[in-house]
């Protein structure tokens, strides 16, 4: 199946996925996550940020609310209706718009944040998109992944035929990807100081849960951004 066929399908069916996502992942403690993002971020509010795979805008809208300036980009139209209703009500001034993660409406070097949550075990192409992320991201910028991970091992998603389509399934190259592949995955595509880090706190008590983990990795200042 060409790419495209797989895009399409996978948008439906986050389409479809859209009315009970929230209340599925209803778990997770936000003033605890607007702190590490804070942190992760720093202080320098002036800086933008794009949150990939927004869905239902759960860090768009708080990077917004943070002071950053914050574009959440899906492929999925249903997901976004609802981030920007929970825009609305959460009073963020984040922007929502249609996009693939393997193409992005971007120039290069603008991007000065890539984030996302539950992205990465998702993607085809992991190489051609981490690439493309590359691009668009300013000399200096980073990139960070949220993700639940097992504990010393990786990725741990376990789950068969997600798409309930083989030929789908069969594209999701990283879904089970060990931390070192992980890291191996922006280290290669030309990303330094990468590493995965342990972020304690971001679930609410009782739920019984892999913990949250963000793999980061920084694009490399040049001798001409250093200059500029």
């Amino acid at each position: 199946m060409e790419v495209v066929g797989v895009i399409k399908k996978i948008e439906a069916y986050w389409d479809k996925r859209s009315d009970t996502f929230d209340a599925d992942h209803d778990t997770e403690d936000v003033k605890a996550w607007m702190d590490s993002l804070a942190n992760l971020l720093g202080p320098e509010t002036n800086r933008n940020v794009l949150d990939l795979g927004t869905g239902t805008g759960f860090l768009a809208n708080m990077t917004a609310n943070l002071g950053y300036s914050t574009i959440g980009i899906d492929i999925s139209k249903e997901m976004m209706n609802l981030a920007v209703k929970h825009a609305k009500n959460l009073r963020s001034d984040a922007i929502f718009m249609e996009g693939s993660v393997l193409s992005l409406p971007f120039m290069d070097n603008t991007i000065d944040f890539i984030i996302n949550a539950r992205l990465i075990w998702t993607l085809i192409e992991p190489d051609v998109a981490i690439k493309e992320w590359l691009r668009i991201l300013k000399p200096g910028g980073k990139i960070m992944c949220f993700n639940r991970m097992k504990e010393g091992v990786g990725l741990n998603i376990g789950k068969v035929n997600i798409y309930e389509d083989e030929e789908v399934d069969k594209q999701l190259a990283i879904k089970e990807a060990r931390m070192e592949e992980l890291r191996d995955l922006l280290e290669r595509n030309g990303l330094s100081d990468v590493k995965i880090q342990k972020i304690p706190g971001l679930t609410r008590p009782g739920y019984d849960y892999d913990p949250w983990f963000v793999l980061m990795g920084t694009k490399v200042l040049t001798e001409c951004s250093l200059i500029s």
